[in-house]
């Protein structure tokens, strides 16, 4: 699919005006976007996966060389306690087994599309509630890792959030980043990958820049070297309007 976007040949969303192409649903929606990264990122060999998260979400998730992501699931419905009897449903749900003696370490993915602030500190608290309530005493150690949608200060955001969070009487671990940090941690990890990783990472990098992320910086940046971006993703880094 992302490649018929790529390339013009996805046509357009059925039952829609004639104007609202595949392509242009893609650049708007969170998503879409999420899938098409998410998704990608779990064919990567365990260790790889868990370095670009690191990379992305800064030294808060633990280093550790030997990774295995064991379970992953996209919107996953998670049922609330109390009255209302309602549900929510974070963007990803990621398990990993890490190190030597293993440890759980399980990551409950919100994405947000764009900069502007539209993460809130209702829907993580819901989210870290509501896996709690079912998951409790499993020994796993649990982050929430929010993605887009933080403004342009990052930390000021997520301490604003994390606050009303804590006022209300409640703590969760929360690490947060941009697409942006997530496309700088793609590229750093492509400079020493295999053949059939960068091919992965080369469909990250054009699913980022088909939704407006890209560092105008690598077009004269890249240069002729040995393992260079396939032509999908150079070509649209480059002419996306």
């Amino acid at each position: 699919m992302l490649q018929a976007l790529v390339s013009g040949k996805a046509g357009r969303l059925p039952g829609f005006d004639e104007t609202i192409s595949w392509r242009n649903a893609f650049r708007i929606s969170e998503d879409l976007l999420t899938a098409a990264v998410f998704g990608r990122l779990a064919y990567l060999e365990g260790p790889v996966f868990w370095r670009i998260l690191r990379r992305t979400f800064g030294s808060s998730l633990p280093d550790h060389r030997v990774a295995e992501l064991a379970n992953v699931e996209f919107w996953p419905r998670w049922d609330e306690s109390g009255e209302t009897g309602g549900s929510v449903e974070p963007d990803v749900f990621l398990d990993f087994n890490l190190g030597d003696p293993q440890i759980s370490i399980r990551i409950i993915v919100e994405a947000k599309f764009g900069t502007s602030p539209t993460q809130y500190a209702d829907q993580w608290l819901r989210q870290w509630s509501s896996y709690h309530e079912a998951k409790e005493g499993d020994g796993s150690r649990v982050f929430l890792a929010a993605i887009g949608g933080l403004g342009r200060n990052v930390e000021a955001t997520v301490e604003k959030l994390a606050g009303r969070i804590a006022a209300a009487g409640h703590d969760i671990n929360v690490v947060a980043a941009g697409w942006d940090r997530l496309l700088d941690a793609l590229q750093e990890e492509r400079t020493s990958a295999s053949r059939s990783a960068a091919r992965i990472i080369d469909d990250m990098v054009t699913a980022l820049g088909m939704a407006g992320y890209q560092h105008l910086s690598l077009m004269g940046g890249l240069g002729w070297r040995r393992r260079e971006w396939n032509p999908h993703a150079s070509g649209l880094l480059k002419n996306l309007e």
